[in-house]
């Protein structure tokens, strides 16, 4: 199984491109469970309505 000595695939985007795209993916994970928190405790408060 010579393919999993690879650490990335030969025919995927350029690295550059692929550490920009984890960055900005960094950022909304990060982002994500902040806005779902303050969700609900807005929802908690009763702010939605």
């Amino acid at each position: 199984m010579a393919h999993r000595a690879h650490r990335h695939r030969p025919e995927g985007p350029c690295h550059f491109s692929l550490m920009s795209l984890s960055a900005a993916r960094r950022l909304l994970l990060a982002a994500l469970p902040l806005l779902v928190l303050w969700l609900t405790v807005a929802w908690a408060a009763g702010w939605g309505g």
